[in-house]
Order: C-alpha cells, then sequence, then structure tokens
C-alpha cells in the first residue's frame, strides 16, 4: 500500500519566559489509514504512570539525587526498524511542496516516521535493549522505567523513566550522571536539559533548602 504525507511544524517556547527555544519540522506518515494485521502488526508501546515522574521527582528532592532530563531528537527515526507492512516495506507519496521530476514517484520507508502506527513501539523496544545490554532492569510491572545498581562503570545507582522521548535520570552522584548522558547520547541524538526544569508540560521547581518540589 502507498500512504500519504505531509510536513508538520511546530514552535516550541520556553515555560519560564516564553522565548521561542526552538522550531520544528518533521515529516509525517498519514497512518490512520493503515491497517492493523496488514499494514503494522502492533502498536502498543509501553509508558510510565502518571505517579512516575512525581515519584522519582519527591524523591530526588527527599534525598538530594541530581534529577536530569534529556529529550530525544527525532526519536522515532533512531528506533530499529520493524519489518511490517507487504512484504516487510512501506511506501508514501511525497508530502506537498516535495516537487519531482516525474509523476507517480513513491518514496520506500526505511525509518520509524512519525504517523506510522508501530513507530512508538519500535522506540520503546529498541530504548529496552540498549538499557538491558548496559546492565539496567525494568522497575517492576514499569517497562519504561529502569535502573542500575551501583557498580562497574556507574559509582552510584541510576534510574530512569522514558515517556517517549523525554527521560527522567536519577543518581545521587554528578559525575555518573555526567557518565551516563555522556554513553546515552553517543548512542541517541538528544538535547542535554541539564537539571530538570520542564516536564510533560509542567514547570519544575525545586527548593533544596525546603526539602520541596513543585510542578505548576
Amino acid at each position: 500500500s502507498v500512504f500519504g504525507s505531509r510536513y508538520h511544524y511546530k514552535i516550541k517556547h520556553c515555560m519560564k519566559t516564553g522565548k521561542i527555544t526552538k522550531f520544528k519540522v518533521r515529516m509525517v506518515v498519514q497512518g490512520h489509514k493503515m491497517q492493523e494485521g496488514v499494514d503494522f502488526e502492533d502498536s502498543f508501546a509501553p509508558v510510565p504512570h502518571t505517579t512516575v515522574g512525581r515519584l522519582m521527582m519527591s524523591t530526588a528532592a527527599a534525598d538530594n539525587l541530581h534529577l536530569h532530563s534529556i529529550d530525544m531528537t527525532q526519536a522515532f527515526i533512531q528506533a530499529d526498524k520493524i519489518s511490517e507492512g507487504v512484504n516487510g516495506r512501506t511506501f508514501i507519496t511525497p508530502p506537498p511542496g516535495c516537487e519531482e521530476d516525474e509523476e507517480g514517484v513513491v518514496y520506500e520507508v526505511l525509518l520509524q516516521l512519525y504517523g506510522i502506527p508501530s513507530s512508538a513501539r519500535a522506540l520503546a523496544l529498541t530504548l529496552d535493549r540498549w538499557f538491558k545490554e548496559k546492565g539496567f532492569s525494568s522497575v517492576g510491572f514499569e517497562d519504561s522505567v529502569w535502573s542500575r545498581p551501583a557498580g562497574g562503570r556507574y559509582a552510584s545507582r541510576i534510574t530512569v523513566s522514558a515517556h517517549i522521548d523525554d527521560l527522567l535520570i536519577a543518581t545521587a552522584d554528578l559525575k555518573v550522571m555526567r557518565l551516563f548522558k555522556q554513553d546515552f547520547l553517543s548512542r541517541f541524538d538528544g538535547t542535554d536539559g541539564g537539571e530538570v526544569e520542564q516536564y510533560l508540560g509542567c514547570e519544575v521547581i525545586f527548593d533544596r533548602s525546603e526539602v520541596t518540589v513543585t510542578l505548576r
């Protein structure tokens, strides 16, 4: 099957100042026309429960942990490709504004583009493989939260949650935090957000002296 595509534009703002921080554009597949069992097999992708982020923040405040963030850049295209569709191949028409010399030209999709129902699942599986290769294990029933005890390359425990492409990282040792982010960003493209200031549309305010964290 051949599916349509389009460009999606977005402007990101700083929650504190309101200033523009990023202009984003991505190619999106019109995957709403894809049929499960024909064009893709499974679209389920785990995300942390809503309490996980708040729990990590409150624990960081109570135990004086460093809590940093990473925002993955164009996360889905960094996922390992899932072979699905007719003969494992998916095709799209060029997006509006992309002119071709010949009519009837189509593109074969070689990466997990936004709009494909299985892309979030592909990213979740890719992250899970990477974390487990690094000695992490899933936390309880949370398939998108991983933890690694102190030892070996990392001198203190690290806990990471991934809400699709937004990561929270908690550890007691700042050197370990830097080392982990170096390892992660050598495999995945992303933006190091430093000490977390916003998460999933909320501003995060730590008051270390009062041992509190506020979301607003």
